[in-house]
C-alpha cells in the first residue's frame, strides 16, 4: 500500500488561516492516518504486507518558509510511520517512508495556491515563492527513477525504515544530522544538568 498524498498552500504563519492549515493536515496526515488504518485489519489477517508513506525530505529536516502547515503534516506522517513500524513489525507488516527530494512533478507549480507576501516576510517566504517558481521544471529528481526506486524497495527482504530519494534529499537529511548533533554536542552539559544527582 502506498500514501502519497501532498497537498500545499504557502504563506507564512501569521497569514494562514485556521482553517487553511487544518485542511493540509487532514489532507496530508489524517488521509495517511485513514487509509493506514483502513488497510490495517487485512494485512494483520494476511501477516504480511509492506505499507509505503511518502514523506518529502522537508518533513525530516524542515525550515522552509512559507509552508508550515505542509511540513508539519509530514513530520507528522514520519512520527506516525515510526511508532507504526514498532507496532506491526512482529505481525509481519514492513512499513518504510520514502523521503523524495526535489522531483519535476507540478506539485510546486500550479497546484500550489500562493498568498501575496507583505514587505516583513518578503526576505522569507517571498524569497522561497520566487525559488520554488518554476523550480518543478528543473528539480534534478526523475520521478520514473523514483518509482523504480520504491517498486526496488518493496520487493527487498530488508527493506528501509526510511528511504531517501534523489541525491538533494540526501545531502540534506545528512546536513541536517550533522547540525542536529552538534547543537545537541553544543548544549550537552545543560543538557546533562537536568538528571537527579543520586
Amino acid at each position: 500500500m502506498v500514501n502519497n498524498p501532498g497537498y500545499a498552500n504557502s504563506a507564512p504563519v501569521e497569514e494562514t488561516s485556521e482553517e487553511d492549515f487544518r485542511a493540509q493536515v487532514e489532507a496530508n496526515f489524517f488521509g495517511v492516518v485513514n487509509v493506514t488504518r483502513a488497510a490495517l485489519p487485512l494485512l494483520h489477517c494476511q501477516r504480511t504486507g509492506h505499507i509505503v508513506q511518502i514523506s518529502p525530505v522537508g518533513g525530516r529536516v524542515g525550515g522552509s518558509p512559507g509552508i508550515a502547515a505542509y511540513q508539519a503534516s509530514k513530520f507528522a506522517v514520519a512520527g506516525f510511520s515510526e511508532a507504526l513500524a514498532a507496532e506491526v513489525a512482529p505481525l509481519g507488516i514492513k512499513v518504510t517512508i520514502v523521503e523524495p527530494g526535489a522531483l519535476r512533478t507540478d506539485r510546486a507549480g500550479s497546484s500550489m495556491a500562493i498568498a501575496a507576501v507583505g514587505p516583513d516576510y518578503d526576505a522569507t517566504v517571498g524569497a522561497m515563492n520566487r525559488r520554488r517558481a518554476g523550480f518543478h521544471r528543473s528539480a534534478p529528481g526523475d520521478p520514473v527513477r523514483a518509482a523504480r526506486a520504491i517498486i526496488e524497495v518493496v520487493t527487498t527482504d530488508n527493506p528501509p525504515r526510511r528511504l531517501l530519494l534523489g541525491s538533494d534529499a540526501l545531502d540534506a537529511a545528512i546536513r541536517k544530522s550533522r547540525d542536529q548533533i552538534a547543537e545537541a554536542e553544543r548544549w550537552a552539559e545543560l543538557s546533562r544538568s537536568t538528571d537527579f544527582s543520586d
